[in-house]
């Protein structure tokens, strides 16, 4: 009871969609883009995903909460880490005090090999509020051990073991 049906909410969107024929309506062309790329990546169907977030772009490409989330699932599939990188990057530079983004950056350059570029970027997460996030302080902990730093990342990971 209460669940959301992803599949009935992304046909919603879907009909907004087609029936969207104002051009005044890219805004909401952007959010129905955007909700129907997060409800497929919840579905698990990424190709879908990833083509509706590409629209959701096509009409402001450096929409940060889109760019956030296709970037953090791009890297999450094994994708592009470049483009996500780029995408990610806008985020970090349009709100430079966004836990979330901040995470998203850092672990991109931690998946791609350079955990010590990533530690500034979760350093800022946790000053902005990354404590708060499971995620956040397991990355974290991730990235200082790549660095060797294992009494603070058994310090993050001990954070991130009594978050829900």
């Amino acid at each position: 009871a209460g669940d959301i049906d992803n599949d009935a909410a992304a046909d919603h969107c879907r009909d907004g969609i087609a029936r969207i024929s104002d051009e005044s309506e890219t805004g909401y062309c952007l959010q129905l883009y955007s909700i129907l790329g997060d409800l497929c990546t919840e579905s698990h169907r990424m190709a879908e995903a990833f083509a509706a977030y590409d629209s959701a772009l096509v009409y402001n490409p450096t929409e940060v909460t889109v760019l956030n989330n296709y970037a953090y699932n791009l890297c999450l599939e094994g994708g592009d880490l470049e483009r996500a990188e780029q995408m990610s990057h806008i985020t970090v530079q349009k709100e430079p005090a966004t836990p979330t983004y901040l995470d998203t950056y850092g672990w991109i350059l931690f998946l791609q090999g350079k955990p010590k570029e990533a530690k500034p970027f979760f350093k800022h997460a946790m000053l902005y509020g990354g404590k708060d996030s499971k995620e956040v302080l397991l990355h974290y902990s991730a990235v200082l051990h790549e660095l060797g730093e294992e009494d603070l990342s058994l310090y993050y990971k001990g954070l991130a073991d009594q978050k829900k």
